[in-house]
């Protein structure tokens, strides 16, 4: 049955589709059957129903119904499935194809207007990739207050980490909160996988099949090289039959000349219209050449260029998805009690809740000198990130309330900055001289001696003398 989404939510993954009676269906995101594109309000759907719930349910082909189509949305809703829509759109197709060939006049003809352009065919080739491109657009967050755009493909595996484990921490959060973002994730990632998995593909055929069947004009001039081919070859073949009765009666003593002359007549004039249709559909065959090469070229150029864009844009879409996913996770972890409780009160914990946080905890476990080509990867992606976005703070004290304070207010100015520890004067030294603070913070009641002589030791380490103190 043919249908409209009416309602859908992301959150709990459910919506309404209503029918050309006005009759409303129920579904939920486990009956959506498209691993490319997910719900949206105002989709076009084809769907299964049990009478008033849905019981599968998947985008139909057919999404834009515009002037010139040979279908409508009227049509749409009409017709049971996406195959009789179809064959309807084929069949009207066929009878104005019928129609050029028989109104048009093809001794006079110089080119072929196109009935579809380039982009329309590279477009509907794409349909289900661009969907789950477009479905993005709806739930992006204000990209201002993301920090850095993440890799998708090399977080992954922590970005999922955080998640399950902020869910282990916090009661208040679960799966729903996530689910929009990871329905898209999964739409886009199987776009992607389609496409990259498709490298080597027959240009030609797509060509064929996604442009030069839908040129009407083009069909209707086939057909009529066809029609007119037929035509020339019996023509010949009753030349031939002709030029044998001729022989004939020739040798016939009782053959009279009129007769022969009749025929050898019928000859010449056959052969006049033979001779026309050759002309003609040399012609025509040039015409025809001419339009297919010109077009395949341009095609391929352009579905070149719009299958990169597309495949960029899918890559662009999961690297903007794993971010905002990030974000949100930073996000809630800063207001959980439960993550508070149990994470940021550790003394050893320095980074902020984030993926990147798990990747950096993961790398600190594995022998830097013999990582996999893919941990590589890893260590030199989030050395970029760290020398483009982070920065470093410094906590002198022995009071573990203070130090919790502080790092939940550093942490939620940037989910990529760092707090370290200073509990006592060997850690602080070492700490000052392995690394680059922005600024130190000084517990003037909780340290070792007097806040002057811990300033003038850490600008005694300082390289760069951009390191700011701070007294709290």
């Amino acid at each position: 049955m043919h249908g409209k989404i009416a309602i859908y939510m992301d959150t709990t993954g459910r919506g309404t589709v209503v029918n050309s009676a006005k009759v409303f269906f129920d579904f939920n995101r486990q009956t959506w059957n498209d691993k490319k594109s997910m719900p949206s309000v105002g989709m076009l759907v084809e769907f299964r129903s049990d009478g008033k719930n849905i019981t599968g349910i998947y985008p139909s082909k057919f999404q834009e119904f515009k002037e010139g189509d040979f279908i409508t949305e009227n049509d749409f809703f009409k017709t049971d499935n996406d195959d009789e829509l179809e064959d309807l759109q084929n069949s009207r197709r066929s009878g104005y194809i019928t129609e050029l060939y028989r109104s048009t006049d093809y001794d006079t003809i110089e080119k072929i207007p196109l009935s579809f352009t380039i982009p329309q065919a590279i477009s509907k080739y794409f349909a289900t990739e661009i969907l789950s491109v477009e479905a993005l657009r709806s739930n992006v967050e204000d990209e201002k207050e993301i920090p850095c755009v993440l890799d998708y493909f090399i977080i992954k595996r922590f970005l999922n980490k955080a998640l399950d484990t902020l869910i282990f921490m916090d009661s208040s959060t679960d799966q729903t909160q996530f689910n929009s973002l990871k329905s898209i994730v999964m739409h886009l990632e199987n776009s992607y996988n389609d496409m990259k998995d498709k490298r080597l593909l027959n240009t030609t055929k797509i060509f064929n099949e996604t442009f030069l069947s839908l040129q009407c004009h083009y069909q209707a001039l086939i057909a009529t090289i066809d029609t007119r081919q037929n035509r020339a070859t019996s023509l010949e073949a009753q030349i031939r039959t002709l030029n044998s009765e001729i022989n004939f009666l020739r040798n016939n003593p009782n053959a009279t000349p009129e007769k022969i002359k009749s025929k050898e007549e019928r000859v010449a004039t056959l052969q006049k219209e033979v001779n026309y249709y050759k002309t003609s559909l040399k012609r025509l065959d040039a015409i025809r050449e001419d339009f297919y090469k010109k077009n395949l070229s341009i095609f391929e150029n352009a579905f070149k260029i719009s299958r990169k864009k597309l495949f960029d844009k899918i890559v662009t879409g999961l690297n903007l998805c794993a971010t905002i996913m990030d974000m949100k996770i930073w996000r809630l972890s800063l207001k959980s009690s439960g993550v508070k409780n149990s994470y940021f009160t550790r003394s050893n914990i320095e980074n902020s809740f984030c993926s990147l946080a798990f990747a950096e905890h993961y790398l600190s476990r594995l022998n830097k000198a013999a990582l996999n080509p893919f941990d590589q990867k890893l260590l030199f992606y989030i050395e970029k990130i760290a020398k483009e976005q982070r920065k470093k703070f410094l906590v002198v004290t022995s009071d573990l309330d203070l130090l919790y304070k502080i790092k939940i207010e550093v942490f939620s100015i940037n989910p990529y900055y760092i707090v370290k520890y200073a509990p006592k004067k060997v850690s602080y030294q070492s700490l000052m001289r392995d690394n680059i603070f922005d600024i130190v913070y000084i517990d003037e009641e909780h340290i070792w001696e007097s806040a002057a002589d811990i300033i003038l030791q850490g600008k005694h380490f300082d390289k760069v003398g951009k390191t700011k103190f701070k007294l709290v």
